[in-house]
């Protein structure tokens, strides 16, 4: 949303909001569960159920078909491929990736162009973002079906937690990075409803002890079935419930976008009385691992994409070694990824689940340890939530966040070529508009962002005891 529309939403009452993100969302809607949505759930109802060796099939049928429209209609891997000299016919299966180089960031923002189909027109395409572990932005384009599997396959994990996904489903609260509230308000509601989907969103910005009364009055008054959001978030929840020596019961607890951590986990279950069901998804459109009712890892959703684990070297590694997660989609024809390099890193399990299904099982995933912010007001807030404000930022290589005090933090940058004064300034802003005026942000151009002792990387780095 740019300036001038947040500015018209934030003058609306409150049930104008309401309104506008209900029509706003059923716009996002058609999308999601239209077209091709219905028949991917029900591939995705039967598949599951498949053998390994049924889903490996699967794959590599929809990989020959996603390589011969990658060399016919993508500059850059025709490109890559006459290099080797080789042709589509030389990738008949999984193994034979390994013949094909990795597809890094650094290859997306130097080839973007290249990297489209020119089989359809591009402005036909979705695009998303990403700032990844190391905060450096990315930007990646897909089409509608892989819009449709994305929604097909979270579909599906709300299906094991025993809830229903959409305006039909269950109702849910929402604690993720939405920025539905005026920064500036400091009196309730501090939530919007998304009636189009059945859904309380909650402000991610203003939870401070002060204000979480509020958030469960209206949670009370809403009575959702489960609840959704960042791992970080959920636990200020319920930490929020333990303090008062409360329980709020529920059917299930979705969590993503973060790593869980078994703290988390056990006092999110404890306070909610039921299972947290998380999962492991990508902007890039190339992963997707959900947990099911066994709660044994996470299973790595094969009809959605093929998943590599390889070393430094982009060698493969056995099931149980820890390595460079790498993935191909096979959803997205508009912008393929193939063999892609994302900034996590996991194993694969050398054991499937215990509940029978086929799918391969992947270890969580360990790069994304970040800290909480504690603001001087009492609000915590969420990293995941700051990643917003540089997500359309490519111009930014790399960047971190410190908080010092309270009331200041300070923003590593290292810049890129392109990086200006005005990115600076949108930085800043998009920045106080989450955290509050009285914020001093400081930004910091540096050569390198620093890395713990482990060679281990923490985007958010907070040194003020958490406040809840």
């Amino acid at each position: 949303m740019n300036d001038r529309l947040k500015k018209a939403y934030d003058s609306l009452p409150v049930p104008l909001q309401n309104l506008v993100l209900g029509g706003y969302s059923s716009l996002l809607n058609m999308e999601r569960f239209g077209g091709g949505f219905r028949k991917y759930c029900e591939l995705l109802e039967r598949s599951q159920w498949f053998s390994r060796d049924e889903l490996l099939a699967y794959q590599e049928l929809q990989l020959r078909r996603l390589v011969s429209h990658a060399y016919e209609t993508v500059p850059y891997y025709r490109k890559r491929f006459d290099e080797r000299k080789i042709k589509p016919a030389d990738i008949s299966g999984c193994a034979d990736l390994a013949k094909l180089p990795v597809l890094t960031r650094g290859d997306i923002k130097k080839n973007f162009r290249s990297l489209i189909s020119t089989a359809g027109p591009s402005r036909k395409l979705r695009g998303g973002h990403t700032s990844g572990t190391t905060g450096s932005p990315l930007e990646v384009l897909y089409d509608l079906p892989a819009v449709t599997m994305t929604y097909a396959a979270l579909d599906r994990q709300y299906k094991w937690a025993g809830c229903r996904l959409g305006r039909n489903g269950d109702r849910v609260a929402v604690a993720r990075g939405n920025v539905i509230v005026p920064m500036a308000q400091t009196r309730p509601p501090f939530w919007r409803h998304n009636r189009s989907l059945n859904q309380l969103i909650l402000s991610s910005f203003h939870m401070s002890s002060r204000n979480l009364v509020e958030y469960f009055l209206a949670i009370e008054e809403f009575a959702p079935a489960l609840l959704d959001g960042y791992p970080s978030t959920l636990y200020i929840l319920a930490r929020y419930l333990r303090s008062q020596g409360k329980r709020f019961p529920l059917k299930a607890v979705i969590s993503s976008s973060e790593t869980l951590y078994d703290f988390q986990r056990a006092t999110i279950e404890e306070s909610f009385q039921c299972k947290v069901f998380d999962y492991f998804a990508l902007a890039e459109r190339v992963v997707f691992a959900t947990e099911c009712d066994r709660h044994e890892g996470h299973h790595l959703c094969m009809e959605y994409g093929i998943t590599e684990i390889l070393d430094e070297k982009n060698s493969p590694l056995p099931a149980g070694r820890a390595g460079k997660l790498v993935g191909t989609g096979l959803a997205n024809f508009g912008m393929p990824m193939i063999r892609y390099q994302t900034n996590d890193h996991t194993a694969l399990r050398s054991h499937l689940c215990s509940c029978g299904r086929g799918l391969e099982m992947m270890d969580d995933v360990t790069t994304k340890a970040e800290d909480i912010l504690t603001m001087k007001d009492g609000r915590v807030i969420s990293p995941s939530v700051l990643t917003h404000p540089f997500k359309p930022l490519t111009s930014i290589e790399e960047s971190q966040i410190v908080q010092e005090e309270p009331d200041r933090i300070t923003v590593k940058i290292v810049p890129g070529r392109t990086f200006s004064e005005i990115d600076r300034k949108y930085l800043v802003k998009e920045l106080r508009e989450r955290l509050g005026e009285e914020v001093r942000i400081d930004i910091e151009i540096v050569e390198s962002c620093p890395r713990l002792p482990s060679g281990k990387f923490k985007w958010v780095v907070s040194k003020v005891p958490l406040g809840v």
